[in-house]
């Protein structure tokens, strides 16, 4: 489970191709797949199956996109470097207070104005004193205020050659433009004058020197945050969704009329209306006095809130509208307040399906005869009538069990039909009085009391479940997200666990924003040469040096680990789908029953076979010949005799109800009732034995001395366990064999001694025969009978390591889940530019198979483990197999042995004559390999034979793992068809849940969110370019994705092409720093000596890099030629 992955920037860079991959909607442009871009068709769905909110493409590109950096056009779109100055706004906006960014910056030329940055404070009453601890905690990873100044001092450098802070002018900016690159910026001077403006100074001309602001520290900081004061820092610590946080007024809006209407508090959203129905209520309220229709319409309101379109910005390219989603019903990004309350839904339809529908639609039928045909047709009907019940069911299951759970609707009518729905599903049916019988439905079943008191249970355990979630909804009602988020008490009880990931994943963004910056920082400071100012080169060579270095991730123990500590969603912010917790959940209770249920039939069984074979119930029956009479036919007897007074006494004396044939035989025989005088015809109390034999009891007759077969009795008294009755004896019931009396005395004991004289010389052979036979064979049942701990310990063993493997399969569904996901986006597992990667992105309807499989899979897997565990054992342990299973072990042990011995020869071999493929000594390795390869040779087939049972036993432990695939890539491809395509599933629906949760998507999300809300207040051109800028020098590695068909290009090539002005276009800033250089020694002419020698060092050292340039762009030229 554990594996090797990038780390550093490397791996960063690795997780916003994977992020971009998933964002991506579209891959019939590959161009535009490859490049890892974000159009405006990609966010219009991203926000539609996120937040159910409808725009249109160019909505997207005149609101979003061009606020973002992307551009208004149809082809303009986010590259990954703006995405990632997108990324850093939350914590660029942490920089500084509101009082200080509006501060006067006439002075800006002080130098000393150039001091620490100020950090944004978060409101007190919003957090408690342990999530300000976290915050800061999350913070102290990364040292803004030194990033800044670093940063700033590599722009500077780059444009200008000296880290020294300039006055911000036109002619500053297009020089910074050209250090990076950006040529199409150059010239545009709207786009100049408003990055100007954005610090505060004016658009001066390229040749006026004074009253510009100077671009120091302090002024960076506000032009990369002018734009985004409207984002609210304090929303990261609260227990609330980004559509609230978006759409709920921000605390320095006050009063300010916004789109979303607030309902209990300033802060809590209601979607039940829009612009223009919120003046409709207003009217109406206002001229409406009657109280009763001010309370309908409060009824009405409360009922349809959040049903329909609501308008939730009207700006000025087109209304952009929220259409109402059935979150309820969202499980693939889990778009409700409670996991536990989704999982127990979950798991009450699996019992409601097993209780009420499981093999119903079998009792109607749809043909008569036994064709075909009419077999094909009632399986159609059969499976059709499954399909509609759970489809059908299913729907109005969860729709109305999970009412209340809505992310965004807050209405007492949910909690009423939640309430109401636990008494239809599972309170009403239990009720006998409510029972019914249908060929499709039944609730009324003639089963055990087990079966009935543990269903019994089950429901009424959950219909406790549902109602305490449906109090906790109506509760909630009663407050605002923000009133809760405040309260400690009422956050604990009232705030939902998908509420609470929701905050952590918050932290989460943060962390991994400020861990990707600080990567980044530390490749900028690693081997620094002590006084250096430009590092840029160095933070390239330090990446390229990075980018094939891995790291173990976090294992088995190490993910469990992170789990329960909250790092898994505050850090890596992983997403675990309610579905997956409900088939764990589900995994784990179906395996404790499935081991219950078998322990019982193992129990039974046993129990069954002892009593058969080696049961030890006392029968004493004893009878005296004195009330014997021995019938014959014409002087015949014909084997049996007949007696009264027969004593029947023991629990063991079982009897069978006899065959009416037989009754009819022997009734005249059996002698009359002593009292009433009646025949055995007569009355219908009469019963035949099968192995029971009964004693001569006398004078000097003794135990065992003659016994005679029970054949058939009337039982006329019964006193507790005795039973007095006049019997049949000497006849075998089941196949009539007469003369069944043995014991040395019964040749002497009259009646008996006449009945066997009249025995024919033939029949006394073959009974001899017969008695030598049964002998034989007793003996043989006894060797192949095994004893009762045979079957005990092989019974034990089947259960405990079936329960062993339930057990481990749920326990290793989450790290199998978070080690996917972690390969997914550190690139192991490849997304960006991969032809498979496109697999996943099909038919996703294909996701809702994971529950079945989760599952069905676990409960196959624990049947087969019991079973095969439970065969093995036995045979191993069994007098018929265990001969041979001795020879077996014999040989295995000795072939070990040899195996030992041929280990410790290679591992010789291969350190005195191999050094790595080559060989030190070839004439050792050529005899050895020959003598090996024919050992081998007879090994091999043992080999194979192991080689299968492994793989068997393989599959029976992963058919329930479909979290990770059991056989290899491209293994179980027949053409088209996958023999198994249930991990890709798999894969597909966490892809799924990541492509809406990546703690990186929902920030941008977010960002969506306000860009709609604000417009042009929030994310400028301007800022988003310094913002751009800020990227390009404190992450230079990631503008290969601003270079156009450089997609084939190594990285290393790349890198270096990025770090040398390698390029035509640098032709243009050769002859500005030529100008320079010109200008300099003009002024050199005019100073002192002294400033003399140290400005021709620095004309010196710019015509050096200028000629340096000259020279690479002639190579990268001539290269390119070729």
């Amino acid at each position: 489970m554990s594996f090797e992955r990038p780390i550093g920037a490397a791996a960063d860079v690795k997780e916003l191709e994977y992020i971009a991959a998933l964002i991506q909607t579209t891959d019939s442009d590959k161009e535009g797949f490859v490049d890892a871009s974000i159009d405006a068709r990609d966010i219009k769905y991203h926000l539609r199956s996120r937040y159910g909110i409808r725009i249109s493409k160019e909505q997207v590109r005149k609101i979003i996109l061009s606020g973002l950096g992307g551009g208004e056009s149809e082809d303009d779109c986010l590259d990954l470097c703006e995405v990632v100055a997108a990324l850093m706004i939350p914590c660029l906006r942490k920089l500084v207070t509101d009082d200080w960014i509006k501060s006067d910056s006439s002075e800006s030329f002080n130098e000393e104005s150039d001091g620490p940055v100020s950090v944004v404070k978060s409101n007190p009453e919003e957090e408690s004193d342990d999530e300000q601890v976290k915050d800061r905690l999350f913070h102290e990873l990364v040292s803004t205020e030194e990033i800044l100044r670093d940063v700033l001092s590599n722009i500077l450098l780059l444009a200008t050659g000296s880290p020294k802070p300039q006055p911000l002018t036109k002619e500053l900016v297009r020089k910074i433009f050209a250090a990076f690159d950006e040529n199409s910026l150059v010239e545009n001077d709207e786009l100049v004058s408003e990055m100007i403006a954005a610090a505060g100074g004016d658009a001066l001309s390229e040749d006026t020197e004074g009253g510009a602001v100077l671009f120091n520290t302090k002024t960076f900081a506000r032009v990369l945050t002018s734009d985004i004061m409207l984002y609210d820092p304090s929303v990261e610590n609260r227990y609330t969704s980004n559509f609230v946080d978006a759409f709920s007024p921000a605390p320095n809006e006050g009063g300010q009329n916004t789109s979303i209407t607030a309902r209990n508090s300033s802060n809590e959203i209601d979607m039940s209306e829009g612009i223009d129905a919120q003046d409709a209520k207003k009217n109406a309220l206002g001229t409406v006095g009657d109280g009763a229709k001010v309370a309908f319409n409060t009824i009405k309101d409360d009922a349809l809130s959040g049903l329909g379109e609501t308008v939730i910005a009207d700006t000025e390219y087109g209304k952009i509208t929220k259409e109402f989603t059935f979150s309820t019903l969202d499980f693939t990004l889990d778009n409700q307040r409670s996991r536990f309350h989704v999982v127990s839904v979950w798991f009450g339809f699996i019992a409601f399906y097993l209780r009420y529908f499981y093999k119903q639609g079998n009792e109607h039928s749809v043909c008569s005869g036994d064709g075909f045909g009419c077999q094909v047709g009632q399986s159609v009907f059969n499976w059709t009538i499954v399909m509609l019940l759970l489809c059908i069911t299913g729907v109005i299951y969860f729709a109305v069990l999970g009412s209340g759970n809505d992310v965004y609707r807050r209405s007492f009518l949910d909690v009423f039909i939640g309430v109401a729905a636990v008494f239809v599903f599972i309170i009403f049916p239990l009720i006998p009085e409510l029972q019914f019988r249908t060929p499709l439905v039944s609730t009324d079943f003639e089963d055990s009391d087990l079966i009935r008191t543990f269903y019994l249970v089950i429901f009424i355990m959950l219909a406790t479940t549902y109602m305490y979630f449906q109090c906790t909804s109506a509760i909630r009602v009663l407050f605002s997200d923000e009133t809760i988020s405040r309260s400690k008490i009422l956050s604990r009880a009232l705030v939902g666990s998908i509420t609470r990931d929701e905050r952590d994943f918050k932290q989460a963004a943060i962390f991994k924003v400020n861990r990707m910056m600080g990567n980044a920082y530390k490749l900028h400071q690693q081997d620094r040469p002590i006084g250096s100012t430009n590092t840029h080169d160095l933070a390239l060579l330090n990446y390229n040096k990075i980018s094939g270095k891995t790291e173990p991730a976090a294992d088995f123990y190490g993910i469990w680990k992170s789990f329960f500590n909250k790092d898994l969603s505050r850090k890596e912010g992983i997403w675990i789908q309610s579905r997956v917790w409900a088939g764990m959940i589900s995994q784990l209770l179906f395996t404790i029953v499935v081991v219950i249920i078998f322990g019982y039939f193992f129990s039974s069984l046993i129990d069954s076979y002892e009593s058969t074979f080696f049961g030890e119930q006392i029968c004493n029956a004893s009878f005296d010949v004195a009330n014997c009479t021995a019938p014959g036919f014409n002087g015949i007897n014909p084997g049996f005799i007949a007696c009264t007074e027969v004593i029947l006494e023991g629990d063991g004396c079982s009897s069978n109800q006899i065959r009416e044939d037989v009754l009819k035989t022997l009734c005249e025989y059996i002698p009359r009732h002593p009292v009433t005088n009646e025949t055995v015809c007569d009355n219908a109390r009469v019963y035949s034995f099968e192995t029971k034999y009964a004693s001569v009891t006398g004078e000097n007759i003794q135990q065992g001395d003659c016994e005679a077969q029970l054949t058939a009795c009337f039982s006329y008294e019964i006193n507790d366990d005795v039973r007095r009755a006049a019997c049949v004896l000497g006849i075998g019931p089941n196949f009539f064999i007469p003369y069944k009396f043995e014991g040395p005395l019964c040749e002497s004991i009259s009646p008996i001694n006449s009945v066997l004289d009249s025995r024919p010389q033939l029949f006394r052979q073959a009974e001899t025969l017969i008695r030598d036979l049964r002998d034989t064979t007793d003996d043989l049942i006894d060797k192949i009978l095994p004893d009762i701990w045979m079957l005990r310990l092989a019974a034990t063993v089947g259960l405990v390591t079936g329960l062993i493997v339930g057990i481990s399969i749920f326990v290793h569904y989450v790290p199998s889940t978070v080690s996917t996901v972690l390969k997914f986006r550190s690139g192991v597992l490849p997304s960006l530019r991969d032809p498979g990667f496109i697999k996943y992105r099909k038919s996703l309807e294909g996701v809702t198979y994971i529950l079945g499989l989760m599952i069905w899979g676990a409960l196959n897997s624990v049947l087969l483990t019991v079973v095969v565990f439970a065969g093995a054992t036995f045979l191993v342990v069994w007098e018929v197999t265990r001969p041979f299973l001795k020879k077996v072990i014999a040989i295995l042990i000795g072939i070990t042995a040899t195996l030992t011995f041929k280990t410790i020869l290679v591992t010789v071999l291969g350190r005195v004559n191999y050094a790595a493929f080559y060989r030190k000594r070839p004439w050792i390795g050529n005899v050895s390999g020959v003598a090996l390869e024919c050992w081998h040779l007879g090994l091999t087939t043992g080999y194979m034979l192991a080689r299968t049972i492994k793989l068997i036993v393989a599959a029976l432990l992963y058919v329930g793992r479909v979290d990770t695939p059991f056989l290899g890539e491209g293994i179980g491809n027949i053409g088209p068809v996958n023999l198994d395509a249930f991990p890709t599933i798999y894969r597909k629906g966490l892809l799924s849940a990541e492509a809406h949760r990546h703690p990186y998507i929902e920030r941008l999300g977010y960002l969506y969110l306000l860009k709609i809300k604000h417009g042009s207040n929030f994310a400028t051109t301007s800022g988003s370019i310094w913002r751009l800028l800020f990227v390009f020098s404190l992450m230079p590695w990631l503008r290969k994705y601003r270079i156009a068909n450089d997609d084939d290009l190594p990285e290393g090539l790349l890198l270096q092409k990025l770090a040398i002005k390698s390029d035509t276009k640098y032709e243009q800033i050769i002859l500005q720093q030529q100008q320079e250089i010109r200008m300099l020694r003009e002024e050199n002419r005019e100073l002192g000596e002294g400033d003399d020698s140290k400005n021709n060092n620095k004309a010196d050292e710019l015509d050096d890099e200028g000629s340096q340039h000259s020279k690479n762009v002639a190579v990268i030229i001539g290269e390119d030629d070729e």
